[in-house]
């Protein structure tokens, strides 16, 4: 071997190096990046769990995702399996036509502010009426999207206040 092809098989091992070692890098940036989600996941599901008024958050086939322990109590409901699509929202009629419509144009990236709704948790089927001793205690809510990085909407959350 000559040296001048010494001298390109010792540069191309560099440039392959050092194409590695970007790698590398970008692939620990990205593993620190997915272990600083998953540690504040659990604090962003505390959030939503300690919130402290009924707060649901539901997909664009209007099954319940996700509810906080403000809204099991209100609806004296316990949730299981909710990936499974148990809790649907708008599968029967609702007693405020206005949260039914507010929940379907959600997903064209509106949001909702509602006042005067009569027993708003009717919209979610298997859940019969809030508490027996408040029934009017939340009539206001607020529904509004949430979109994806590359902005699709991929849940609507509504939060119901008094």
């Amino acid at each position: 071997m000559g040296d001048k092809t010494k001298e390109q098989l010792l540069e191309e091992l560099a440039e392959v190096q050092k194409m590695l070692e970007e790698r590398t890098e970008a692939q620990g940036h990205m593993i620190r990046k997915f272990q600083m989600l998953i540690a504040n996941e659990g604090l962003f599901s505390q959030v939503i769990d300690f919130f402290p008024y009924p707060l649901a958050i539901f997909t664009p086939q209007y099954t319940l995702a996700l509810a906080n322990k403000a809204f099991a109590a209100e609806t004296n409901t316990r949730f299981v399996n909710l990936e499974k699509g148990t809790v649907r929202i708008l599968q029967h009629k609702s007693d405020d036509m206005r949260l039914a419509t507010a929940i379907t144009r959600v997903f064209a990236g509106k949001t909702f502010f509602l006042e005067d709704l009569k027993n708003p948790f009717s919209i979610f089927a298997g859940i019969a009426q809030q508490s027996a001793s408040l029934p009017d205690r939340f009539q206001k809510a607020i529904i509004f999207p949430v979109p994806a990085d590359d902005a699709e909407i991929t849940h609507g959350v509504i939060v119901f206040m008094p």
